[in-house]
Order: C-alpha cells, then sequence, then structure tokens
C-alpha cells in the first residue's frame, strides 16, 4: 500500500482544489458557494506566509507526452515526466502521485512508476546534481472529437531562478495539447531524448537541443514561449534568459532543427524556458498540412562560473538521402581544443529499437578526444517518408562532475527516398509512344507522374534530387493512378508525334505523403519512319512575285512495302499566311522504288517578300494513289522589324517540326556590298543598335536545327527572306525631371522649374523643347498654355492677379516631335481670405460708412442675410462686397443704432472645386450724421 502524503503535502492539495472549484465550478451548489471559497482561499495564502519555511519548493522542468493505445484514436496512454530538486526541505515535497488534468473536464490522481520503492511505492530515479526525474503515467478515454489541452501543476518551482520572480511561490505547470479529429487519424506525441536540465558557462554559447524523436514521422516546428503558473497563467516579470541581464544577447530557437543557442549568458544562476514543440501532418484527402498536437517543455538551464575553455566540437554533416532497402553510413567525430575527455553520445528515431540503426561502439562512448562512432542505418519501405529523419549526435566533457559542461551539438538530417522504377518497354505505336515500368518496390505507392523531353539528357537523379527538376526542361505528360498502373499510351493529347524526333521519358513513383522517387534512368524512343519527313523550307529569292522556295524531305525508309506497294510518287501542298486553305503544288514523277524519287522542289514565282509559306509533304501508293502518310508542316523563316530611336528589333516567325538551336543574322554590309554575320542567338528576336535614323537597313537570318532522331545526324539550315527595316524615332522623350512648383497666394504668382531631360535621363538626348499644360481644377480638362521652344529653358513663370488654384504638366517634345508621358500633375491650391468687422459707422463722413470686408481673396460668392435682436431680417446680398451702408433692404431707412447679427455662406474658389465655409458673427451700428432722404 502507498504511503500517506505529508501533512504539507495535503494542505497545498487542499488550496490547489479549492483553487479549481473557485475558478472552474462545474456545478450550480460550488457556485453559489464561491464567494465563500475565496475568502477561505485568501485566508491560506495568509498562511502561507507563516509556513513558507516548513514548505518545499522543487520543481525544475517537465513535460507531458502521450501515445495511442492500440492505435484507437481516443484511447491515449499518458505520462507525466518531472524534473525536482533533492535534500533539505525539497524531500518533504516528493509526490508519490500528481493530479492530470486531461482538457475534457476530468482530472485524476496519477501515481508515480519509475525507481525503487520506499515511503512511495516508486520513488523516482536520483539523478546527479541533487536532481530527482519522475514519470506518472495512466490511460484516458476521450468522449469524441476534439482539442484538449491536457495539463499538470504543482506547487511550487524550485526557489532562486534568475528570470522568474520569487519563483519559490510561483506554481510549476506544463502542458500538451492532444487533437482528436475525423481525418488525421489520432496522433502520438514526439519522445524528447535529451533531459530538460542543462548546464552552461559564462561568456560561452550555450547550446541545446531536446532531440524530439517523432513516431508518426509528422513536421515537427520549435518555437519558444514563456513557462506558465497555476492554470496555464502568465508568470508576473517572466522574462527570456537572454533578457534578464539587461544586454543584448542572442538567444534563438531553429524551428526546423529544434537547436537552441544562447550567445552568451553573462551572468550566473538558474533560468527557466518553455519549447513548444508543434506537429503538423500532411493530409492528401484535403491537400495541405494540419496540427494534430502539441508539447510543451519546461526546462531549466544553470549558468555556471567556469574555468576557461574552449568547447567541444562535432565535425559537421550535410543532408543526405538514402533509397529505402540500402543502408547508410556516416562517421561522427567530436574533438575538443583543450584535450579534454568527452562523452560523446548519439538520438534519433533511427536509433529507436526495431528501426535498424546502430552505432559501431557504445553509445554514449567516453575517452579521449577525438572520439568517432559510426552512425549505421539499415534503412526499409517502412522508412520512407515526406519528413527527414533525425540524429542528434551531442559532444559534451567528461569530468565526472557537473562544474564544467560544455557540449556541442550536430543535427544529422535524413531523407529515406523510395526507390526508382525502371522503364522496362518503350516502343511506337502508329504516331504514339507505349511506355511499360516496373512495379515500385516499397508498397504504399498511389501513382507514377510521366515526364517526357524531346531529346536525352542523360540524367541521373541523386543528391536528394527526388522527382525530376523542373530546371531540365522534362514536362510532366500524365500520371497514372495506383501502385499496379505500370503502363501508359502517349499520344501527345491526341495530337500524335512529329516522325524524326526522339522522345524521352522519365518515371517518378508518388506517395500519399508527397514522398517522391528518383526518377527512373532515361529512356528514348521514336516513330518509325514510314512518312516523308520535311528538312528544308529555305528562302532562295525575295521579291514581290518572282521569289522562291526551295522544300526538302527525308525518305520514308521504315515503310511497310507489304502494305503500301508500288507505283508511288509524292504530292507537295502548300498555303500562305494570308490564304490558310492548303492547295496541292507539285506531284512527283511516279516511281516503283522509293529510293528513285527525288525529294528536292523549287517552288517559284511566289511573293517572298510579303507572305511567308507552310508546307507539307505525303506519299501516294499504289494505282489508286492511296495515302501512305502525311509530315508535319514546316514553314519558312518570315522576318520583320520593329523601328525605334536609331534601332531595329528584329522578330521572326517560323513553325517547323525540327528543333532549331541556333539563328544567324546577317546585314548587308555598304562597304563590302555583301551580308555579314552580326548575331547568333537562340532567341527569335534580336535588338541591333546603334544605327542611323531614317537610314534603310537589310538583314536576313539563317536558322541551323536538327530533328533529334539518332538517324537524322545532319544538320537543317534554312535562310528567311530579305528583309528591309528603318530606324525611326518614335519612342518617348523622358518627362522632365525634378518637377517643382512653388506658389504665393498673396502676389497670385506661380513659379515651375525642371531639369533638362538630355542632362538629366539616360535614354534622352534629343529634347528641342517643353509643353506646359494647365487645368483650373481636378478633374478638369488640361489645355496648353505655354510652349518653351528652348531645352534650355526649365523655368515656368505665371502671374493670374487672382486664383493661383489648379494642376500643371510639363512634357518634353523631342526633334521627331515625340512628346513625353504628362506624369504627375503639380498643383497648387489657393488662401482663401473673408473676414468681416465687427463694427461700422454708417452716415456722411466718407469714413466707415459700409459694411464690407477686409481682407477678402479667392471668394466665389457669399450668402448673407443680418437679423436685428429679434430675428427679423435687416438685410441679405450675394455679393462678396457686402456694401451694406447700414439701412433696411425693405424700406431704405436707416437701422438703429445697436447689434446685429449675421449669417454668410462664404464659397471659396478652391483646387478641388468651390468649398463652402460658414460664418456667423455679430456687428455694432453706429449710425453718423446722415443726408435727408427726399425720396420720402
Amino acid at each position: 500500500m502507498r504511503n500517506k502524503k505529508s501533512l504539507n503535502l495535503s494542505f497545498f492539495e487542499c488550496l490547489q482544489r479549492m483553487y479549481v472549484m473557485t475558478v472552474q465550478p462545474k456545478h450550480r451548489a460550488l457556485r453559489l458557494r464561491s464567494n465563500m471559497i475565496r475568502n477561505l482561499i485568501l485566508l491560506l495564502v495568509a498562511i502561507v506566509g507563516l509556513v513558507q519555511d516548513a514548505m518545499a519548493t522543487h520543481n525544475r522542468a517537465g513535460e507531458i507526452v502521450y501515445r495511442r493505445v492500440n492505435d484507437n484514436q481516443f484511447f491515449y496512454e499518458i505520462t507525466i515526466i518531472t524534473y525536482t530538486k533533492m535534500g533539505g526541505p525539497s524531500d518533504e515535497a516528493d509526490r508519490c502521485d500528481l493530479e492530470l488534468f486531461f482538457g475534457d473536464g476530468t482530472s485524476e490522481t496519477v501515481d508515480r512508476v519509475n525507481g525503487p520503492s520506499g515511503e512511495c511505492e516508486h520513488m523516482g530515479e536520483e539523478l546527479p546534481g541533487n536532481s530527482k526525474m519522475n514519470i506518472y503515467r495512466t490511460t484516458h478515454t476521450y468522449p469524441g472529437i476534439g482539442n484538449y489541452t491536457v495539463y499538470m501543476q504543482d506547487q511550487n518551482r524550485n526557489a532562486g531562478v534568475n528570470n522568474i520572480p520569487n519563483s519559490e511561490n510561483v506554481w510549476f505547470y506544463t502542458s500538451s495539447e492532444i487533437v482528436i479529429d475525423a481525418i488525421s487519424g489520432g496522433n502520438n506525441a514526439p519522445f524528447l531524448s535529451n533531459p530538460p536540465l542543462d548546464n552552461g558557462c559564462i561568456e560561452e554559447t550555450y547550446l541545446h537541443n531536446p532531440g524530439a524523436i517523432d513516431p508518426d514521422g509528422d513536421s515537427l516546428v520549435y518555437s519558444l514561449v514563456e513557462s506558465k503558473t497555476m492554470n496555464g497563467m502568465a508568470i508576473p516579470g517572466f522574462t527570456l534568459p537572454s533578457e534578464f541581464s539587461g544586454e543584448v544577447e542572442f538567444f534563438e530557437i531553429d524551428p526546423r532543427t529544434g537547436s537552441l543557442t544562447w550567445n552568451a549568458p553573462n551572468r550566473q544562476g538558474e533560468y527557466n524556458i518553455a519549447i513548444k514543440i508543434e506537429e503538423w501532418r500532411y493530409l492528401p484527402a484535403i491537400g495541405q498540412r494540419i496540427n494534430v498536437g502539441h508539447v510543451i517543455r519546461d526546462m531549466q538551464i544553470d549558468i555556471r562560473v567556469c574555468e576557461p575553455n574552449a568547447p567541444p566540437i562535432v565535425n559537421g554533416m550535410s543532408r543526405v538521402c538514402v533509397e529505402a532497402g540500402e543502408r547508410l553510413r556516416q562517421l561522427a567525430i567530436a574533438s575538443d581544443a583543450d584535450n579534454d575527455n568527452l562523452e560523446f553520445s548519439a538520438t534519433g528515431f533511427p536509433l529507436e529499437s526495431g528501426q535498424g540503426g546502430s552505432i559501431d561502439t557504445t553509445n554514449p562512448l567516453f575517452g579521449e578526444q577525438p572520439l568517432e562512432m559510426e552512425f549505421i542505418w539499415d534503412t526499409r519501405c517502412d522508412h520512407v517518408q515526406y519528413e527527414p529523419y533525425w540524429v542528434y549526435f551531442k559532444a559534451k566533457e567528461a569530468f565526472f562532475t557537473t562544474e564544467n559542461e560544455l557540449v556541442d551539438f550536430e543535427e544529422f538530417e535524413i531523407k529515406v527516398v523510395p526507390p526508382a522504377v525502371t522503364i522496362t518497354e518503350i516502343r511506337a505505336a502508329g504516331a504514339a509512344i507505349s511506355l511499360e515500368w516496373t512495379r515500385a518496390r516499397c508498397d504504399g505507392a498511389d501513382g507514377y507522374d510521366i515526364y517526357r523531353f524531346n531529346d536525352s539528357l542523360g540524367y541521373v537523379g541523386m543528391n536528394c534530387n527526388v522527382g525530376v527538376p523542373d530546371t531540365l526542361g522534362y514536362i510532366k505528360v500524365a500520371r497514372t493512378e495506383g501502385i499496379e498502373s505500370t503502363s501508359f499510351l502517349d499520344d501527345d493529347n491526341g495530337q500524335g508525334f512529329i516522325h524524326g524526333q526522339q522522345y524521352c521519358y522519365m518515371i517518378v513513383a508518388t506517395y500519399p505523403d508527397r514522398s517522391e522517387s528518383y526518377a527512373s534512368l532515361e529512356r528514348c524512343g521514336e516513330l518509325i519512319r514510314d512518312v516523308p519527313i520535311l528538312n528544308k523550307v529555305s528562302i532562295g529569292n525575295t521579291e514581290f512575285e518572282t521569289g522562291s522556295d526551295t522544300i526538302a524531305w527525308f525518305k520514308p525508309i521504315e515503310l511497310d512495302l507489304d502494305v503500301f506497294t508500288p507505283p508511288y510518287k509524292y504530292r507537295l501542298s502548300r498555303y500562305d499566311n494570308r490564304n490558310g486553305d492548303m492547295e496541292v503544288i507539285y506531284s512527283s514523277d511516279v516511281a516503283n522504288s522509293i529510293e528513285a524519287l527525288d525529294t528536292i522542289y523549287v517552288d517559284e514565282e511566289l511573293n517572298t517578300n510579303e507572305l511567308q509559306y507552310t508546307y507539307s509533304i505525303e506519299m501516294l501508293s499504289g494505282l489508286s494513289e492511296d495515302i501512305t502518310g502525311v509530315s508535319r508542316d514546316a514553314s519558312s523563316i518570315f522576318l520583320n522589324s520593329k523601328p525605334s530611336d536609331n534601332t531595329l528589333t528584329l522578330h521572326w516567325n517560323v513553325n517547323v517540326p525540327w528543333e532549331n538551336a541556333e539563328y544567324i543574322v546577317y546585314r548587308f554590309d555598304e562597304t563590302l556590298s555583301a551580308f555579314r554575320e552580326i548575331a547568333r542567338i537562340t532567341d527569335t528576336v534580336y535588338v541591333d543598335r546603334n544605327l542611323k535614323n531614317l537610314v534603310e537597313y537589310q538583314y536576313y537570318v539563317r536558322s541551323i536545327g536538327s530533328y533529334s532522331s539518332n538517324d537524322l545526324v545532319q544538320k537543317v539550315s534554312n535562310h528567311s527572306q530579305i528583309h528591309a527595316g528603318i530606324p525611326e524615332d518614335n519612342e518617348i522623350p523622358c518627362t522632365p525631371p525634378n518637377r517643382l512648383v512653388e506658389g504665393d497666394c498673396y502676389l497670385d504668382e506661380t513659379i515651375i522649374t525642371w531639369n533638362n531631360p538630355n542632362t538629366s535621363c539616360l535614354e534622352t538626348d534629343d529634347v528641342l523643347g517643353y509643353n506646359i499644360y494647365f487645368a483650373e481644377r481636378l478633374g478638369d480638362e488640361v489645355e496648353l498654355i505655354q510652349v518653351n521652344d528652348n531645352a534650355e529653358d526649365t523655368t515656368f513663370f505665371r502671374q493670374t492677379g487672382q486664383s493661383i488654384a489648379g494642376c500643371y504638366f510639363i512634357t518634353s517634345i523631342d526633334s521627331f516631335g515625340n512628346e513625353s508621358e504628362r506624369a504627375n500633375p503639380l498643383c497648387l491650391d489657393n488662401c482663401p481670405v473673408y473676414e468681416l468687422p465687427n463694427i461700422f459707422t454708417p452716415g456722411s463722413d466718407g469714413f466707415n460708412d459700409l459694411f464690407e470686408p477686409f481682407p477678402y481673396k479667392n471668394v466665389e460668392s457669399i450668402d448673407m442675410v443680418i437679423f436685428n435682436r429679434w430675428g427679423r431680417e435687416v438685410f441679405k446680398t450675394m455679393d462678396p462686397e457686402v456694401d451694406w451702408d447700414g439701412t433696411y433692404i425693405s424700406s431704405g431707412e436707416p437701422v438703429p443704432d445697436g447689434t446685429y447679427y449675421y449669417l454668410c455662406t462664404v464659397n471659396e474658389i478652391r483646387l478641388e472645386g468651390i468649398v463652402t465655409r460658414e460664418l456667423r458673427g455679430a456687428i455694432t451700428v453706429i449710425n453718423e450724421t446722415r443726408p435727408i432722404n427726399t425720396a420720402k
């Protein structure tokens, strides 16, 4: 029977459970008592201060991991792993069991399962440095689909953690997330092979890797998160270790490898951090990755003052790929500049029991540096997965004390690749090509991708280049579904293939998790040469009516003569780019042997200057002239050009069944009275620069190509027509740069300045002047208001005497009359002013006799009404001048002395249009002597 807990342990269990009842009441009765419980907790918390010396503080690190039981996605084995301090009062806090919260509203007290018996049935495993590892394990069945946060919490953390203020009064909390959904099939948490207690030295780079091993092959993503306290709440005052010292230090975790680097701690003491390890899984059913759970490890780092010492070094290891079924060997070497003894170890999924991995020495290995261990892995088909495997090598100085423990980690990334398939047969099937290949050696393949290229590259997949790299130029032409679908008939989407071309294929086996095999060895095939094959359409003479093309072809040497009997003859057809109807233009003589027939024809009386001609050739057999087969169409090269400033851009169109590898551009040289080669390119566009405008230049292009068939190795050469082009400056010049506008509202002046494009723009050198355009308001049509005829005149001045509002556009004009873009407008707005006096003295003394604005400017109109104190209207106007003489608008009689009120809407002239502004105010009228109104 398990021993009962001490009094202190029961006290804190009681405190914890009452807190949970208060924060998370499950029953109405508990909610009714919540105030009473809170008061009780406050009392208990007050007692804590009195018993603190007797209370043990011990939790250093820990995590929660889980695994499915019997592949049941609702039934899990859950394990709590904690690391605690030993010695002194902390022994009193030793936990025979812990409460585990399952995240579904239930919890359970879980027994410790490791270590010898004693006061508890299991007492945990003692570690060097007065620490203990405790393992608590149970099983739990979840009610259904959902995300469940499983957690444990325990009072308290150990005292003296630098980056957790009053750590002895802070609860220890760790959690993991179990995701149960309908499509991922459940999940197993990663196992963390390197313990969460670690040491480092002041002013030395600290390194750590949790050594996560995921049994499901999920992609792991690492991040740093804050350590938590009771119920997952934030710890007040928590900081990252690098922030505690107040100095800038590098403290990061590699999200892919999990390697933690702290460069470099400068204050000794203990620090706690938390590492979140998320699991991501690719689901073929939805074609994307989803999160299937995470584990949060709370770990402790003890930074100490160490003697000056160089850390050990593990040799760097690059990423490798290995075909499933092959043996992988990797030599790892640990060395130390100070010749210290070392402890050298390796962990990782391949080294787990039953996975086929091993180390050729003891693991860990102790001794004098350098230490060597060879990692050996006999891979299998069940190791194939898209995500890589990791082996973590760790070298630690072995002083057999805990004072100096400088370490180095090296992560060795391994990807197990499905074996390549082999193309076993490739053969012509009419105008199509038939393929067959071996079945994938690793079960689980879901199909095959077929890639094709119009020639042989001799590519061999290696060095982790799985599949067919895009850079090769191969295109994916088809896919077959299922591991048994090992054949395909390729007819180029119904178009059929070209005779004389060689077609090469590679096959890639694919797997549901996105894994791909290496590409199969390339294998090539071609169609049977049972039709004539065009190899020349070359312009011999460039004229409007007497031009000519030379057409030639290869003989159909593999024609089945038992099926197609003599006599034989050729029939040539043609169409041009204006008339797309094919017409027969030539029929050869008849012969009883294919070898006796000529394979060249000169097509004359053509307009090769303006038209491009396309040809096809067919063979006829027997007296009934049955068609044995028709060649693919081939056209002449048709050259054209586009003029610009001192430049001609040559471009040509060509449609042929062979591959043109190179084009040679010729230009007529007046000094030689002959055409001279000026360029060799692979594109069908060439820019000829540094020419003279309005001068005619003549060109032609010659193509060099071939068929890819090994039987047709001779080069194919063809000429375009001779084309004449004339460079002409039709390029717009640069918009005047550095345009600036300034306006003076009071002087009604506008001044605009800019830079001369001839000296400020790289490709502009012939600007002769400028156009200045103006629009009074935004959105208005612009009008030309001035032309500067001198390129050096880069200033515009305007004085309107009134509004300066408006937008200006400046353009450049070059020697060919080309005008630049207007670009962004230069806009100015007015500064409207309209102020009214608050007193005036109507009468006849000629001074201040009228109520009028002063100053006012940029006002189009107003709408003013003046009232007496009883609200009676005495005057109104729409004239901005106002000019009220102090009389009633209805009678012309003077208004009595006194205060009057006005409401005035001012319509201001602005860039955006007429903008209204409302004025309200009062005016005092003091009448002076007036002349007698004789009109009465």
